[in-house]
């Protein structure tokens, strides 16, 4: 961690981000990117915001910028803030091509694969869902915790409550304070 102080521009920016101030964000961003255009985390607070007041056009704009300023395997991730928009908007096939290309420019993070295969679990294609999140288990950085409880979740859709069970236990093993998984967990235990 830096031990460099932050500007004042920077601390107001992350202070409106924190607090879900998004309007002021986006307000703090613009000014702040007229002297730092080249700024990517700027880039990328701004497209956030954008993306919780609904204007999704100009979050991909922004989102955009972040992908020119930067070479693909830093831009990886915002590919995923990309398909989380088409997400957003309803446009799955969209938001699958961008979560995929994700997952090409940074195959051993499991983020991209974490959005996919909650992409597919969510639109009922339990099979795919559970691939894409065994693929995941793989990965060298993850949060393999939400990996477990994702796939908890496909065993617990398709009435596997003993499989489901043993994931939603593993999640809350590698983080005891997963409350989804506590839940999930309590509801399958009954049926397993």
């Amino acid at each position: 961690m830096s031990n460099k102080k932050l500007s004042p521009e920077i601390q107001a920016i992350l202070s409106a981000s924190d607090a879900s101030l998004h309007a002021t964000t986006i307000s703090l961003v613009q000014t702040f990117l007229v002297d730092h255009p080249d700024s990517v985390r700027a880039w990328i607070d701004l497209g956030r915001a954008f993306a919780q007041v609904f204007r999704f056009d100009e979050a991909e704009q922004a989102f955009n910028k972040v992908v020119e300023l930067s070479d693909e395997n830093s831009a990886a991730a915002i590919f995923g803030e990309i398909g989380n928009l088409y997400r957003a908007r309803g446009k799955f096939d969209q938001a699958a091509q961008w979560y995929e290309k994700q997952i090409s420019a940074d195959p051993e993070d499991a983020l991209g694969y974490l959005y996919l295969g909650n992409l597919l679990l969510r639109q009922g294609n339990f099979t795919p869902a559970e691939t894409v999140f065994r693929k995941a288990l793989d990965c060298k950085v993850a949060c393999f915790d939400e990996i477990h409880y994702s796939l908890g979740l496909v065993y617990r859709s398709l009435e596997n409550y003993v499989d489901a069970a043993s994931q939603f236990k593993q999640a809350i093993e590698l983080n005891d304070r997963h409350n989804e998984a506590k839940v999930a967990l309590k509801d399958v235990k009954q049926l397993s």
